[in-house]
């Protein structure tokens, strides 16, 4: 994690003190922009940077193009398809380029094949590319949609591209939120927001180095036991479910006090997801800007709930395969989003049943949901984590008593 280098301890340090003696709203501004700069760079080098820099530039200018467009148009809808391409190109290009071209050659097998694996290398990926994909999709597809006015501040759009607390691994910000904050620069932030943000940072560390650190060190030791038997095996499903939680919503703690310590807000992001009576209301709570961003610009534009079953069903399958591979470029993380998918079709399914009710009424049933929404989701961090060779070892140790 970025946040527990000691260059970044350093960095922040030294920027958090010059940010107070900033002596206007402007300035402090400018100035956050130009740390935000240096911490990409730091991070990420010239080759991550540039591609990000292309991609900015590029979506910057076709949104104010296609906002001067007929609202409807063809030329419009071109402009709109060209630009959300360009995100969408560079994510596949860096991020999933060895997967499918690798996924391919296999497919194909012989010389064809071989040819086909020695374009198959991973470029250097620049830092955080899939949420600045996420970001410039969302901002291209509110534009065209009238959901905002295009921001004509090229620093501005700068601020909300490479905002450094939010640009590694979220959360997902939405442009007219985001910067509505700064409409005449940058505030001094208010001592009760920067004391609350300071403990929010203090949090985060704490689930991130104690719980999640420590989770991870028993996972490792389990990981190398040849006897597991079903009571280890529900024990490392335990402890992933407790490593993943507390290691994602640590940062994200952690990324959103230190916006508050600047004096910003950015969306909050875990809501308790362990206490979700089911797998809808779990990804109502589990990364919420991300399931918000996934239900919006994928599920809904698809079809949603407006649809029949059967395209309900897909759109639901699709949407979490989608979300599954978001979060790494590995076959095992889209079978994890199908997984998924597979429980809120479920889920949706029981809804519909008129025994829901009766079962909702009684008191005990509120805890037997969620034990069984924690059972279904512990044993689905056995897909995300694992290759389906190993998941398929360790289930098989589930019936060992």
């Amino acid at each position: 994690m970025i946040f527990n280098t000691s260059w970044f301890l350093y960095f922040f340090i030294v920027f958090y003190a010059l940010l107070w003696v900033v002596p206007n709203a402007r300035l402090r501004f400018y100035y956050v922009l130009a740390c935000s700069a240096v911490f990409h760079y730091h991070f990420a080098g010239p080759a991550g940077i540039t591609p990000i820099i292309i991609m900015a530039v590029i979506t910057f200018f076709l949104a104010q193009w296609m906002d001067k467009l007929p609202a409807g148009s063809t030329e419009k809808k071109r402009v709109f398809t060209l630009a959300l391409l360009v995100p969408i190109f560079g994510l596949i290009f860096y991020k999933y380029r060895t997967l499918l071209i690798g996924s391919s050659a296999s497919m194909i097998g012989g010389d064809m094949g071989k040819t086909l694996t020695e374009y198959a290398v991973q470029p250097a990926m620049p830092l955080a590319i899939s949420f600045f994909t996420f970001e410039f999709v969302h901002y291209l597809t509110d534009i065209y949609h009238g959901k905002g006015k295009p921001v004509t501040n090229p620093f501005k759009f700068g601020i909300f591209c490479i905002f450094f607390p939010s640009i590694v691994s979220g959360p997902i910000k939405r442009f007219q939120p985001f910067l509505a904050q700064m409409e005449n620069g940058l505030e001094r932030p208010r001592l009760t927001m920067a004391a609350t943000g300071l403990a929010q940072v203090l949090l985060g560390f704490f689930k991130k180095l104690v719980i999640a650190d420590n989770a991870t060190m028993l996972i490792h030791l389990l990981e190398k036991r040849t006897d597991l038997t079903f009571g280890p095996v529900c024990l490392l499903m335990s402890l992933l479910s407790i490593r993943i939680l507390f290691d994602f919503s640590g940062y994200s703690d952690i990324a959103i006090g230190l916006g508050k310590m600047i004096g910003l807000e950015l969306p909050p992001n875990f809501n308790f997801p362990y206490i979700a009576r089911n797998i809808t209301d779990f990804w109502r709570r589990w990364h919420m800007s991300l399931s918000s961003w996934i239900r919006e610009y994928i599920y809904i534009p698809m079809g949603g709930n407006r649809v029949g079953p059967l395209r309900k069903f897909i759109n639901l399958l699709t949407t979490m395969f989608v979300c599954g591979l978001w979060h790494g470029a590995s076959w095992h993380f889209g079978i994890w989003g199908i997984y998924h998918g597979l429980g809120l079709t479920l889920h949706n399914a029981w809804e519909k049943i008129p025994l829901t009710r009766r079962w909702a009424a009684w008191g005990p049933s509120r805890w037997i949901d969620i034990a069984i929404t924690n059972i279904f989701v512990a044993y689905g961090w056995l897909l995300f984590f694992y290759p389906m060779n190993e998941v398929f070892k360790i289930t098989k140790c589930l019936f060992k008593f």
